[in-house]
C-alpha cells in the first residue's frame, strides 16, 4: 500500500484506514452469460452505511466493463430466460405504499431499468427462484389468509406496541412487529400468461405452535419444490432448526424434518431431488458442535451425510452437477473449496489460494470470491470438468492460483510481510498466529498489537474491513493474530478443547501464543496491546489478566460477567449448549472474569453499539463503572444506532482513530514523524 499523510498530526496509518473505508467490497459473484453479475458494497458519501449493489458486466479482452448498476441491490438469482431477479430498495412510482426491498426482474436484453415483481408496506425479506416462480418470504398480521391481509398498510393497525411474549424471546425482539409472523408468497415472473395468474398467491402452510419460518429459503431449478428454514422454540429457551419441505402447487402437504442435527442452508440439486444443507451437531455442555454436508431428500423422506466423517467442517455452497456438490471448508487457517460426490462419498480438494468466501457455480466452473488476511476480496473461476485428477491437495502447499476475474479492491494490497507461527503447549498441542510486520525491517523492537478474533467459531482466514491489520502495520506496530482452541480449520479437538472452558482453556493457550511470540527479538515485550471485538473483546480483558506485558485493552462489545450476558442477549439458547443453565451450571462463574484484578498501569478502552441484541450494552456500562471505581484508566465509546458491529463508516473511522491515539499515547510512536512520511 502507498499513503500519504492524511492530516499534518497523522501517521500513514490514517490515510490507508480511509482507502479501506471508499474501497469497492465485493461479496458474491454469479456467471451471466459471458459476463458477470456481481454484488458488493460501495461507499457513497451522502449514505450512513455502505450501500449494497448489483453490477453487471460484460466480458471484453481488456477486462470486464461495467454495463448496469442497480444501487440499494442485492440477493442476485441468475433466471432461466437469461434475465436475473434482485432484492432493491427501489420505490415503484406507481406503488407510493410500498416500503422496505422488493422483487425485481431484469429481463434477458432489456435496457437498465427493470421491472417489479413483488412488494409491499413492509418489503419482501427473502425469495427464492426456479422456473418462472419465486417464493418469497414477508412479514404479515398474523393470521394471514390472503394477499390482501398480507399487504396491508401496517398504519391502520394504529400505534400500539405493546405485546406478550410467549416462547423464546427471539421471534418478538427487534425482528417485527407485534402480531406479525414471516408467511411465504407465491409469484410468476415470466412473459407467459400462466405466469401472470400465479401470484401473489399466500402459501398455507402446516406450521405447529411453536414453529416459526426463520427465512432461509431454496427452490428447486424447476420451481415445483421448496426448502423453508424454520426454528422450533422449546421451553426454557432451547432451539433447533430443521426444514419445511412441500411441493409449491401442493403446499398443504409440507413435511417438516427435524434431523438429529440442525439443519440450515439449503441448496437444490439440478435434478430437483434434494436439497443439500449444512447439519450442526446440537451442542451441549462438554461436547462441541461439529457441522458437514448433508443431503435431504426433496419430499423429506431421508437424510443422508454426503461426507461422512470428514474433519473439515464442510458447509455446501452450490451444485456444479447432478453428482458434484461444491463445499467449503476449514483446514489450517484457510477456507478450501471441495467437491464432493455425494452419492459416492468421495470428496477432492480444488485448486485455490487464499480462503473461499462465496461460491456459486455454472457450465463447470466455479465462481470464487475468495481473500486472505493480505489479499482484498476479488473473483476467480476454477475450472471444474475434467479437473478432478489434476486438483492439487491444498494441505500439501501445491495449489495454483487462477487468474482474477475482478480485483476490485487491488490496490489495497499490503505492502507489509505475513508469517505464520507456531507455539507448542506442554502437552505436545500446536496452535498457529499470523505475525503482520512492516516490509523492511526495523533497527529497533516494535511494539505488538494482539488481535482476537471473534466468534469464537472462527480464524483469522479473510480478509477483513474492519480488522485490518495493515494501517496498524503502516504505523511501525507489529501484529499477531492468534487462532486459540475454538479456532475453526484445526480439528474436532481444537473446538471441544476450548467448549464451556473459555478462560481456563482458550484464554489459557492464547497467553502462550502471545509469550511464544514476544521471545522473538523483534518484538518489544514491553510495549503489548490486546484488541478484540465480541468473543474478541472478551478475550483481550482475558489475556490483560493473564499477561503482565499488556499496557493497552481494547474491548468492543466485550463482557467480563457471563451469566448477564447470557440472561440478556438473543443468543442465550447457544449459552444453554455450551454452558448450561444459568442459574446452576457452575462455568458462568468459574469462566467469569475479575476485572478488578487490573492495575492502574493497564489502559482499558470500551466500546458498544446501543442496539446490540447480541451482548447487551450494558455489560460494557458495567465494566466501565467497575474499571473507573477500581482507579483503572478506563475510557467508554457508546455508539447508538449501531448493533453488535459498527456499521456506519464515520463511526468506524471516529473508533479506528481513537484506538490509533491509544496506542500512539500507550506504546508510543514506532516511527519517528519523518520516518513515517518516507515509508
Amino acid at each position: 500500500m502507498s499513503a500519504t499523510m492524511a492530516r499534518g498530526d497523522e501517521g500513514p496509518g490514517a490515510a490507508l484506514l480511509a482507502a479501506l473505508r471508499s474501497a469497492p467490497r465485493v461479496r458474491v459473484a454469479h456467471r451471466h452469460g459471458s459476463g458477470l453479475l456481481v454484488e458488493a458494497d460501495l461507499y457513497r458519501a451522502h449514505r450512513p452505511t455502505p450501500v449494497p449493489f448489483v453490477l453487471r458486466y460484460a466480458a471484453r479482452a481488456d477486462g470486464p466493463t461495467l454495463r448496469h448498476a442497480h444501487a440499494a441491490a442485492s440477493v442476485v438469482t441468475v433466471t432461466a430466460d437469461g434475465g436475473y431477479l434482485f432484492l432493491s430498495d427501489l420505490r415503484p412510482e406507481d406503488r407510493p405504499g410500498y416500503g422496505g426491498r422488493s422483487l425485481w426482474h431484469h429481463p434477458a436484453g432489456a435496457p437498465a431499468a427493470p421491472r417489479l415483481v413483488l412488494g409491499g408496506p413492509r418489503g419482501v425479506t427473502s425469495y427464492a427462484a426456479g422456473g418462472t416462480t419465486a417464493i418469497a418470504a414477508v412479514w404479515a398480521d398474523e393470521p394471514a389468509r390472503t394477499p390482501t391481509d398480507l399487504h396491508t398498510d401496517p398504519g391502520s393497525a394504529g400505534h400500539a406496541t405493546a405485546t406478550l411474549v410467549g416462547s423464546d424471546l427471539w421471534p418478538l425482539s427487534a425482528y417485527h412487529r407485534p402480531g406479525e409472523t414471516l408467511r411465504l408468497l407465491r409469484v410468476g415472473f415470466g412473459f407467459g400468461a400462466s405466469d401472470r395468474d400465479h401470484g401473489p398467491e399466500a402459501l398455507p402452510l402446516p406450521l405447529e405452535p411453536d414453529e416459526r419460518l426463520t427465512g432461509e429459503l431454496a427452490l428447486a431449478p424447476d420451481g415445483l419444490r421448496c426448502a423453508a428454514g424454520v426454528a422450533r422454540f422449546l421451553r426454557g429457551g432451547h432451539r433447533r432448526h430443521g426444514l419445511l419441505l412441500f411441493p409449491v402447487r401442493r403446499p398443504k402437504d409440507a413435511r417438516t424434518v427435524w434431523f438429529e442435527d440442525d439443519l440450515s442452508a439449503p441448496v437444490p440439486s439440478p435434478d430437483g431431488a434434494w436439497f443439500a444443507c449444512t447439519a450442526e451437531r446440537v451442542a451441549r455442555p462438554g461436547r462441541g458442535p461439529r457441522q458437514e454436508a448433508v443431503l435431504v431428500a426433496a419430499d423429506g423422506s431421508a437424510v443422508v451425510r454426503a461426507a461422512p466423517r470428514h474433519p473439515d467442517w464442510l458447509r455446501p455452497q452450490a451444485w456444479a452437477g447432478a453428482d458434484a456438490l461444491l463445499c467449503v471448508g476449514e483446514r489450517d487457517g484457510r477456507r478450501l473449496l471441495w467437491r464432493v460426490a455425494p452419492h459416492e462419498g468421495r470428496v477432492t480438494a480444488l485448486p485455490l489460494t487464499g480462503s473461499a468466501q462465496h461460491v456459486t457455480a455454472a457450465d463447470d466452473e466455479a465462481l470464487v470470491v475468495r481473500s486472505a488476511v493480505d489479499l482484498p476480496p476479488e473473483v476467480v473461476a476454477v475450472p471444474l470438468a475434467g479437473r478432478e485428477s489434476a486438483a492439487a491437495n491444498p494441505a500439501r502447499g501445491r495449489t495454483v492460483a487462477p487468474p482474477a476475474l475482478l480485483s476490485p479492491a487491488v490496490s489495497l494490497a499490503p505492502a507489509g510481510r505475513l508469517e505464520r507461527l507456531t507455539h507448542r503447549e506442554a502437552d505436545g498441542s500446536s496452535w498457529h498466529s499470523l505475525l503482520c510486520l512492516p516490509r523492511e525491517p526495523s533497527d529497533r523492537p516494535l511494539p505488538v498489537l494482539v488481535w482476537c478474533h471473534g466468534g469464537p467459531l472462527l480464524s483469522w482466514t479473510d480478509w477483513s474491513w474492519r480488522w485490518n491489520p495493515w494501517p496498524f502495520v503502516a504505523e511501525g506496530y507489529a501484529v499477531l493474530m492468534p487462532d486459540p482452541p475454538l479456532s475453526l480449520g484445526y480439528g474436532q479437538a481444537a473446538v471441544e478443547r476450548g467448549w464451556g472452558r473459555w478462560t481456563s482453556g482458550v484464554a489459557a493457550v492464547a497467553a502462550g501464543q502471545v509469550r511464544s511470540a514476544l521471545a522473538d527479538p523483534r518484538l518489544d515485550g514491553g510495549r503489548v496491546a490486546v484488541m478484540g471485538a465480541s468473543f474478541g473483546g472478551y478475550l483481550a480483558l482475558a489475556l490483560a489478566l493473564l499477561l503482565s506485558e499488556v499496557r493497552l485493552v481494547v474491548s468492543h462489545a466485550g463482557w467480563a460477567d457471563f451469566a448477564a450476558v447470557a440472561r440478556g442477549c438473543d443468543l442465550h439458547w447457544h449459552w444453554l449448549r455450551e454452558y448450561g443453565p444459568v442459574d446452576t451450571a457452575p462455568g458462568y462463574r468459574a469462566e467469569s472474569l475479575d476485572l478488578t484484578a487490573l492495575g492502574p498501569d493497564v489502559r482499558v478502552l470500551l466500546s458498544h453499539g446501543c442496539e446490540d441484541p447480541h451482548v447487551p450494552a450494558a455489560e460494557s456500562r458495567a465494566m466501565y463503572r467497575s474499571l473507573d471505581g477500581h482507579g483503572v484508566p478506563v475510557e467508554l465509546m457508546l455508539l447508538p444506532g449501531e448493533a453488535h458491529t459498527i456499521r456506519r463508516p464515520d463511526n468506524l473511522t471516529t473508533w479506528l482513530r481513537w484506538i490509533l491515539r491509544a496506542c500512539r499515547s500507550v506504546l508510543g510512536t514506532p516511527y519517528p514523524p519523518e520516518e513515517a512520511l518516507t515509508r
